[in-house]
């Protein structure tokens, strides 16, 4: 099933690199590096998923993953942390967040997890 998958990440290396691989599996991906662009085009288009950073220069994940669903209560998302703490993990199942994957993210468990994600949307 080939899917529709936004990537956020303020770090652009890292962004462009996830988006990549997600693309690698037959995705189509739309990277962003600025949340409010993202915001901004999640009001044009309806991913299936979206895979984003937690730490986000000037927001928080979480709160962009509530502000996502406000415009797509039926988006799933994936956090990705580098800094996996508890308030962190505690937070993520609230937030309509599917999975919390911890840096650095080994392209197996990407793929696994992508591929989970995608079979609960259906």
């Amino acid at each position: 099933m080939m899917a529709l998958v936004l990537v956020l990440d303020d770090e652009r290396d890292a962004c462009q690199l996830m988006a990549r691989i997600i693309s690698s599996f037959g995705h189509e991906v739309k990277a962003f590096t600025d949340s409010e662009e993202a915001l901004k085009w999640v009001s044009r288009r309806e991913p299936d998923l979206a895979l984003l950073d937690v730490g986000l220069h000037g927001s928080y994940g979480i709160d962009v993953v509530d502000r996502f669903l406000r415009i797509r209560p039926r988006l799933k998302a994936i956090l990705i942390t580098g800094y996996p703490s508890m308030a962190t993990v505690g937070e993520a199942p609230h937030s309509g967040t599917l999975d919390l994957l911890v840096k650095p993210v080994e392209l197996d468990e990407l793929e696994a997890r992508v591929r989970l994600a995608l079979e609960l949307i259906k």
